[in-house]
């Protein structure tokens, strides 16, 4: 019968193992009594970055043990640029070292950070730090583990939990559809509207999950290649100078939204995304103020959220342009709070009424200490702001109570309401007026 030893040294034997460890004797005879230790016997070691391209192409590499004073830090990054100028058909595994050897293992998805010392170290870096630089990597399709403690159990622990980490396929969300849509049928979709539909994402109170309001996203279902997702439509919509269509559409339909929702005694606003250069358009606020008035409706039902899919060519006509619909009486927001520093850019120098917190913070809030400080310190600046703040990306539902702790008032994502059809909203908010 064999023991459990026996099978973790003959799972381990078989790996093909590289490792990038500093010129230091003392680091490379730890390491190497490491492997040793648990019967890795396919083991090829370089010493520089530079040397780990030729031997990945050389053939499969399972794992990749790499100090992280010495290259490890850059090898996610390595791998990423290796992938994209040649598809690798998976990428090599990580696992961190320092010197002095660390103590533990943190694999993928990662134990929140609250249950790490503060202070501990691997490499000479925090290990708050190495995490944060871990996630990145994850995303991007890269798995690390990171070791510390200088024993065999520990070594032995972190590279069993890497190995069982499952794998994330970094292409399933990028890749295009092989029958992507053209540019014509972009253009033919806008133009006559056929099979473009508007979708409904409720937005709830957090503390008395009650429905408060909704953001209007746009849905595409072409005929050939099914659901064309946003990622894909909006970019070829910029391209081809359509914005101003697709902002008509999804306003006209937000319009009858409305109306249907006033018929039934029910006042929620609805939100509109608008790029910068939409908001600029001579005339739009005008425009909208008078269709609004037609329809007997008031403009503070009609939300525009301002997105940062485009860069702003001249903030003074936005910020001119943003405090005229203001003036009109529209609620301003700007979305993806967070997202790069043009977000906090605008609000240093624009006014809104609202701000929305960019989703990839909230889903790494359980596990990183830092994007609970970066969301209650948004709470914080909006309060002395007096702005309203919406958590985006909600998609757990620990993540509703810890918000609402964080003193976020307002959130949507999958966890409280995915989009809902136009009568499956009307019919929800209805129940429950």
């Amino acid at each position: 019968m064999k023991t459990i030893s026996s099978l973790m040294r003959s799972e381990f034997h078989s790996l093909r193992v590289l490792t990038l460890t500093p010129d230091s004797e003392e680091g490379a005879r730890w390491l190497g009594s490491m492997l040793n230790a648990i019967d890795i016997a396919n083991v090829k070691n370089v010493r520089a970055l530079s040397m780990v391209p030729a031997l990945l192409r050389e053939g499969d590499i399972d794992v990749i043990v790499a100090d992280v004073a010495h290259g490890g830090l850059m090898l996610p990054s390595l791998l990423k640029t290796l992938d994209a100028a040649t598809p690798m058909p998976r990428f090599p595994r990580i696992l961190w070292v320092g010197q002095p050897p660390p103590v533990n293992l943190l694999p993928a998805p990662w134990p929140a950070l609250a249950e790490q010392p503060a202070v501990r170290r691997v490499g000479g870096l925090p290990v708050t730090a190495l995490l944060a630089h871990a996630r990145l990597a994850h995303r991007a399709g890269i798995n690390v583990g990171m070791v510390y403690g200088g024993g065999k159990a520990a070594f032995t622990e972190a590279l069993r939990d890497l190995l069982l980490a499952p794998s994330n396929n970094r292409h399933a969300s990028c890749s295009a559809p092989a029958d992507a849509p053209t540019e014509v049928d972009v253009i033919e979709a806008l133009t006559t509207g056929k099979n473009l539909r508007v979708m409904l994402q409720p937005q709830f109170d957090l503390r008395t999950r009650r429905i408060i309001g909704a953001e209007a996203l746009l849905r595409w279902r072409h005929p050939g290649v099914g659901e064309v997702p946003p990622s894909v439509l909006i970019p070829m919509v910029d391209r081809l100078g359509l914005h101003l269509l697709l902002f008509s559409y999804i306003e006209t339909r937000v319009i009858d939204v409305l109306l249907v929702l006033k018929s039934r005694q029910v006042a929620l606003p609805i939100a509109l995304n608008a790029s910068a250069e939409t908001v600029c358009t001579p005339g739009l606020a005008q425009r909208l103020a008078e269709k609004m008035q037609r329809a007997g409706l008031s403009p503070h039902l009609l939300k525009i959220e301002l997105t940062g899919d485009l860069p702003v060519a001249d903030e003074l006509l936005l910020s001119a342009s943003l405090n005229t619909l203001r003036a009109k009486g529209f609620p301003v927001s700007l979305d993806d709070f967070g997202q790069g520093t043009s977000t906090l850019n605008l609000l240093a120098k624009m006014s809104f009424d609202e701000v929305k917190i960019d989703g990839a913070f909230v889903r790494d809030m359980k596990t990183s200490a830092s994007a609970q400080a970066v969301i209650a310190a948004t709470v914080s600046l909006a309060r002395l702001m007096n702005l309203k703040v919406v958590a985006e990306g909600i998609e757990e539902a620990s993540c509703i109570e810890a918000l609402a702790c964080l003193g976020c008032p307002t959130g949507q994502g999958y966890a409280l309401a995915r989009p809902m059809e136009l009568r499956d909203f009307f019919d929800s908010v209805s129940n429950k007026e």
